[in-house]
This record gives C-alpha cells, structure tokens and sequence, in this order.
C-alpha cells in the first residue's frame, strides 16, 4: 500500500513547530511493509487543503493528515477535506458529549467553540481521543482512502497504534516482521561500508538507515517467510558492530544503566566538566536513580578539578585539563571521595574556542572507574558548542552502560 502524509498548520509550514509527526508515522508504516511515498506540508487553508490532497493521491492510495482538527477558526481539516470529497459535514452529538465529557474530567467549563469539533464527515468513520478533544475520522471513497489525525503527539500516537497500523496490517495482509538496532560512535557512512556485504546477502530484507546527532538506527522489515534469513542477518550484523550496537530503538540507556546498577547493586558517582551536568541531569530523569546514583560534580575550571576534586595540579600542569590523564585521575579521585563503586568522569573541548592543531574542537576524555580497574577513551565529536556537549554526553552513557554490562 501506498501512504502520503499531508500536514497542515501554518505554524508548521513556517517552522514555528517541528514536524515530528510525520517523521514518527512514517518510521512506524515502513516496519509493517507500506509504502510512504509523499510528504506534504500545507497552510491552514481550505483551499490549499484540497489542492494538497489532490497532488498527494496521484501518488499515493492512502492519506494521512496532521493536524488542523482543533476548535479554533483557523483549524480547517475537516472543511478542506469535505470539500474535496464533496461530503458533507453532519453535527454528531455521540462526539459533542464526548468533548463535554472531557472537560468535565479536567473540571474546566467548555468553551462554545469547541462545539466545532462535534462535526464529522457523514460518511466517516469517528476514531475515539481520550487524550484531547479532537477525534480522528477515517472516510474512503473508491479508490481513495484518508485518516484524519490530530497535531498534538500524544493525542496522535495512541491513534496511529491502534487504528492506523491495525487498518494497514489488515491491507497489507501478508505479515510482516521488524527488527532494529542502534549504534553509537559510528558514523553512517562508515556503518553502511562495513554493512555492504549483508546488503547484497539478504536481497530479501529491507535494511533501512535512520541518523540521530548522536546514534544510528537501522530498521530491518520483511516478509514473515523470511524470518529465518533475518535472524541470522541480526548475528552477523551484531558481529560487525558489536563495539557499537546498544540495543533496539526503545533501548534507553539511561534507563538501562540505572538497572543495571540496581541488579548488580552498585552505585555510581558522576563529575563533568565540557557538559556541565547534562550526563548527570540523563541518569536523575530515570525513576528510581536515587538508589544507585550518588552524587553528581561539575569541575569545569583547572582551579576546582583541583581544589573540589584533588587531581594532581602537575597532571594538568604537564598535560592539560583536557588529557587522558587527567581524565583517569578525575574519576580515580571521584570514587575515592564518594565511595561509590562506580565513578565517570567527562573532560573536553565543547568549542567554538579553546581548539588547537594537537587539541581540536570537540576533543574528548571519557574515564570510567569501576573497582580498582579505569577505562580512559578519546573521542572526537564534531558539531557546534551544543551538538558536541549533546554527542559526549550520550557517548558517555553508551560507555557507562558497556562497562556495567
């Protein structure tokens, strides 16, 4: 089957909000074998509206549409639609007390304009929100079949799992099977060469890349029949990369680390100069770190890695702030002085500034202590000051989480 995605929202279309929708459905249908093949973003217009359903059925079998189902003048999803179908709009008042419902579950008084959200296409079917006020409506005619969506993620998500992908599964109706991965310090470019072997293996398998700033998914659908040649496609795949991989998408690492540390009850320690907290602010997000995660430093000065931390003031001296064996003593001294089983410690140049030809931008000491035994590794993360702090904090977690493991 063949899926376009149709956003609408002027504040999408002129980037005020990001469109991360589209970006989530289509990841979600391409695991179960359907097609996208158009993305379209239009204004809040009806006009426009019909003029972008019209283009995307010349590709497509299947519409989606993002948002504009809200109560306010400008949300014109559902007119832009009906108009293009020549359907008519009909008052339903099963959805009206749904919507009065809500409100009266939030105790708020409704407003008179969220009435506008009572009406549907006459011939559509209402697809239920208990997480807002807008529902989804689902209409086919012919050859042409279209789901209206809301714009709010989490009225969103819930829709596409459990009528959007149910309906496709239906459609498609061969089963199909998925499996992800992801990978941390390692480009694309570089994992496609070392993956180009196994792309020729398994014709059978759709492999398919997805970059993040700081990781890199690899998404692999096919046919239930090919189950055999998937798995073992996954033992030679996590054999290439087996100094990467991190586990599936839904792998969170912070998470991970924090049951990790529970399990085998050890606790960890933390002390950060280039990013400032953010490793520690990734393990305080988990419920439950308080048991295991101690005590959390920022060292971002020589004077205070020394004065707060005891690193030898000759070590910096001789090899700088940013070295590895400064790094090594960072976390050697930060078990010592919080008596946690497990100690980390980040040193680098976040940049723009501070870069030199033996020392550039982005250079970065990650040590972990764990015992009587440390891990020191260089990295070099390339981006701006934010994009660096961000790829050596996840960097960081990825190692932690390897080491505990």
């Amino acid at each position: 089957m063949r899926v376009a995605i149709l956003a609408i929202g002027n504040e999408v279309l002129c980037g005020k909000i990001i469109n991360t929708n589209s970006a989530f459905i289509a990841r979600e249908i391409e695991k179960l074998g359907a097609k996208v093949v158009h993305h379209q973003v239009v204004a809040d217009s009806e006009n426009d509206i019909v003029k972008g359903l019209d283009y995307a059925y010349t590709y497509a079998d299947l519409v989606l549409t993002i948002g504009g189902l809200g109560p306010t003048l400008d949300d014109l999803t559902r007119h832009g639609v009906a108009k293009y179908f020549d359907e008519s709009l009909v008052f339903d008042e099963k959805i009206y007390q749904g919507i009065h419902d809500y409100f009266v579950r939030v105790k708020k008084e409704m407003p008179r304009n969220n009435e506008r959200q009572a009406y549907r296409l006459k011939d559509g079917v209402v697809i239920p929100n208990p997480n807002g006020t807008a529902p989804g409506l689902f209409f086919k005619v012919d050859n042409r079949e279209i789901f209206l969506l809301p714009g709010p993620p989490n009225e969103l998500k819930p829709m596409v799992f459990e009528y959007v992908l149910t309906y496709l599964v239906d459609q498609i109706g061969q089963p199909q099977i998925s499996r992800s991965y992801r990978l941390y310090g390692i480009g694309e470019s570089f994992a496609e060469e070392k993956l180009m072997v196994l792309y020729k293996k398994y014709p059978m398998l759709n492999i398919a890349p997805y970059c993040s700033i700081s990781y890199v998914d690899y998404v692999v659908t096919t046919s239930q029949k090919y189950e055999e040649q998937l798995m073992t496609f996954e033992e030679q795949f996590l054999a290439i990369f087996s100094d990467h991989y991190g586990g599936d998408q839904s792998t969170k690492l912070n998470e991970e680390i924090i049951r990790l540390l529970g399990k085998k009850g050890l606790t960890l320690s933390t002390v950060e100069s280039c990013t400032g907290g953010l490793l520690a602010s990734e393990l305080v997000n988990v419920v439950g770190a308080s048991s295991v995660f101690l005590e959390g430093m920022i060292t971002y000065s020589n004077e205070s890695k020394i004065k707060r931390l005891g690193v030898n003031q000759a070590v910096i001296a001789e090899h700088g702030a940013v070295s590895e064996q400064t790094a090594k003593q960072m976390s050697q001294s930060l078990q010592s002085l919080t008596e946690t089983d497990v100690a980390i410690a980040i040193t680098g140049i976040a940049g723009p500034k501070g870069g030199t030809k033996l020392k550039p931008v982005g250079l970065t000491y990650i040590s972990v202590t764990i015992g009587d035994k440390t891990l020191v590794k260089s990295y070099i993360f390339n981006g701006n000051r934010e994009k660096i702090r961000e790829r050596a904090t996840t960097q960081a977690l990825f190692l932690l989480y390897c080491e505990i493991k």
